[in-house]
């Protein structure tokens, strides 16, 4: 009785950590960053300032949320750089230069 399959079987690559796309995230870092800026601007009052950035803060986080759900090779981009961006704002407005 002769085997009919193939014992060679092929080398997949390795199911390592994908190359993130650098500019993506720096992009979406300029873009939590700077929008938070922006948004800061259109606050009246004191409190209004903070929670227009939290809202804002919440909005990039939804988006790159659901780029993670529908591409998942650049949704691990958007959620480094939100989280980078969400570092730098709150560094810079700890340190009042961005608030």
């Amino acid at each position: 009785m002769a085997h009919t399959h193939s014992w060679r079987t092929t080398v997949a690559k390795p199911a390592g950590v994908r190359p993130l796309h650098w500019t993506l995230v720096l992009g979406y870092v300029l873009v939590v960053a700077g929008g938070a800026k922006g948004v800061s601007l259109f606050g009246s009052g004191m409190m209004m300032g903070v929670a227009l950035v939290g809202a804002w803060l919440m909005f990039t986080l939804g988006m790159a949320y659901a780029a993670v759900r529908l591409r998942p090779a650049v949704g691990g981009a958007l959620l480094l750089g939100f989280g980078i961006g969400a570092l730098l704002v709150v560094v810079l407005a700890g340190m009042q230069l961005a608030l």
